[in-house]
């Protein structure tokens, strides 16, 4: 049976189960690009993983903080060496301050990152390994579903598996299983076979039969593979709640490889949609600038629709340029500084990427571009002259690259989300420029008219 709207409309009769008094872990998410945080609020947030950062994480009053490992730009062996060294220091941390922790692989919820290898390199460098590995890639703020082990995406009102969308294309991370159990199979290459894989099905969640889950955690051994239905927050909180109560009474550990939801379901301070005062926290009368370097369809659309629909100035970067690198750092330059005189007047503007693609059909190629023309846009948002009223970054790679390495943020606070699914920092005093709101825009998220919304909340100018 396909998936249609009454099931994602269907509720949960069973009473709410999650008692976070009572919950001891530490969640620790290590997020893939800065979007997961998109359903949470009042916790920090870090760009490093240096020991004295992660100790504060553990010292902070919230039950969850959020690692930014930018792995969905890594290749494997680069992500093979942070997650190494991430997961010992965390190991070293909860073992000193003698608090046990929950690891969250926080990836793309139509199925791009390193999905099956990140838990795989925490699992194999943890001194006793994990015994199993959830994978929860719902994202309802999104319009991401799982149903009967088949992951969706709503697109157009109709519900279509994600392995039949663009993103499925994708020059690193593109995959051909309809059914998660094959995913997990096609990306372990065949390590894990499909029939192995536990399914946690949406009439086992929604029976509200906790034992029958505790059954299935009870099982679970040596690295084992599970993945999970679920169709709206009711679902993911009962699972979540049954997850949290046997954690607490058992000798077991595991890992979760999930998109937003799940993380909003563990966590204490859910995310809440914020009004124009709640972002804008200063008298900062410089204009705004808008980064997008995303590429996909929908993105392409929100940004027509802004330039359609608003005064905002445009200037568009193009991609060919990366390969014509003798003449890269003058044009960056040039563009650079048009952005600081017009941020300066008091103007917006949004700097976006040529919208063809350069395609090769080699991974780590494709991936090294990709970072190439990362890479220029943030030189043009840190070597500004002028500190911005606010910066939207639009797609992934681009939010982690431009907070890492634009506005040199380690230590950051989520504020809540600016529409549903995009969050809000606010940048710490050590920033580059400090105490102003960054507002992580995924790429794959949102209705056409989205980006503009999200800029005339904030913009002094609409």
């Amino acid at each position: 049976m396909n998936l249609d709207k009454k099931v994602i409309e269907t509720q949960l009769n069973c009473p709410e189960n999650r008692n976070f008094a009572d919950f001891n872990y530490k969640v620790v998410v290590l997020d893939d690009d800065p979007t997961g945080t998109q359903t949470v609020k009042d916790l920090n947030v870090y760009t490093t993983w240096e020991k004295e950062y992660i100790e504060d994480g553990f010292d902070a009053d919230h039950n969850m903080f959020f690692i930014m490992t930018n792995s969905r730009a890594l290749s494997e062996t680069e992500t093979k060496a942070v997650h190494e060294d991430i997961i010992q220091t965390v190991e070293s941390v909860s073992s000193e301050k003698g608090i046990p922790f929950i690891i969250i692989s926080r990836g793309d919820s139509t199925l791009r990152g390193h999905y099956y290898y990140e838990p795989k390199v925490i699992h194999e460098n943890s001194p006793e390994g994990f015994d199993a590995v959830f994978y929860i890639p719902a994202f309802f703020e999104g319009d991401r579903y799982t149903y009967e082990g088949v992951h969706y995406l709503k697109e157009d009102d109709e519900f279509i598996p994600v392995s039949d969308s663009e993103f499925s294309n994708d020059s690193t991370f593109g995959f051909k299983s309809k059914y998660l159990q094959d995913y997990v199979e096609e990306k372990s290459d065949g390590e894990v076979q499909s029939e192995n894989v536990v399914h946690i099905t949406l009439d086992m969640i929604r029976s509200c039969d906790a034992e029958a889950l505790i059954d299935i955690f009870d099982d679970l051994n040596a690295f084992d593979q599970v993945i999970v239905d679920a169709a709206n927050n009711r679902d993911m909180e009962f699972f979540a709640g049954v997850m949290m109560e046997y954690l607490e009474s058992h000798n077991k550990k595991f890992i979760f490889r999930t998109a937003a939801s799940f993380v909003r379901a563990i966590c204490e301070t859910p995310g809440e949609v914020l009004g124009r005062e709640e972002i804008i926290q200063s008298d900062n009368e410089n204009g705004g600038i808008i980064v997008v370097g995303s590429h996909v369809d929908k993105t392409t659309k929100q940004l027509k629709h802004l330039i359609e629909h608003s005064d905002i100035h445009e200037i568009e970067f193009s991609v060919r340029k990366v390969i014509e690198e003798s003449q890269l750092t003058e044009y960056v330059n040039t563009l650079r500084d048009e952005v600081s005189r017009l941020i300066s007047d008091g103007k917006d503007v949004v700097v976006y990427t040529s919208r063809g693609l350069i395609k090769t059909e080699d991974k780590e190629e494709s991936l090294r571009i990709s970072k190439s023309i990362s890479d220029s846009l943030v030189q043009i948002v840190s070597t500004l002259d002028v500190k911005p009223g606010f910066i939207i970054a639009k797609g992934g790679i681009t939010s982690s690259d431009v907070a890492t390495e634009g506005i040199k943020v380690k230590k950051a606070y989520v504020l809540g989300q600016a529409e549903k699914g995009i969050p809000v920092w606010k940048t710490n005093e050590d920033a580059k420029y400090p105490h102003i709101p960054y507002i992580v825009f995924p790429g794959n998220v949102g209705e056409n008219h989205t980006l503009y919304d999200v800029y005339k909340k904030i913009s002094h100018k609409e």
